[in-house]
Order: structure tokens, then C-alpha cells, then sequence
């Protein structure tokens, strides 16, 4: 128990050009849906038909 443990950081190092390329793809990938989500609605609301009217007796 009189025993203390010293931890080091000094050999670890980040890899900042590995994690700047992995978050500049993770953001692409996310754009690119995000502007495939948007034009996937745009198209598809001219597409749709008008609802059919409902006759309140059958209700």
C-alpha cells in the first residue's frame, strides 16, 4: 500500500493527420446524406396524388 504508481503520457502521441482525415470523411458521408435526404423529399412531394375525399357517412 506505500507504493505509488506515476503514470506517463509521454509516449503516447495522437495521430492528428489520421484523425483529421477520419472526421473530414465522417463529415462528407454526412453531407452527402444530409443533400440526399433533402432532394429525396423535394422529388418525391411532386409525385404525390391528392387524397381522396373522405364521405362523412361511411366514417
Amino acid at each position: 500500500m506505500g507504493e505509488e504508481t506515476t503514470y506517463s503520457d509521454d509516449d503516447f502521441v495522437y495521430d492528428y493527420e489520421l484523425i483529421r482525415r477520419g472526421g473530414l470523411i465522417f463529415a462528407a458521408i454526412l453531407f452527402c446524406l444530409g443533400i440526399a435526404i433533402i432532394f429525396s423529399k423535394k422529388l418525391s412531394c411532386g409525385r404525390r396524388k391528392a387524397a381522396k375525399p373522405v364521405d362523412s357517412d361511411t366514417l
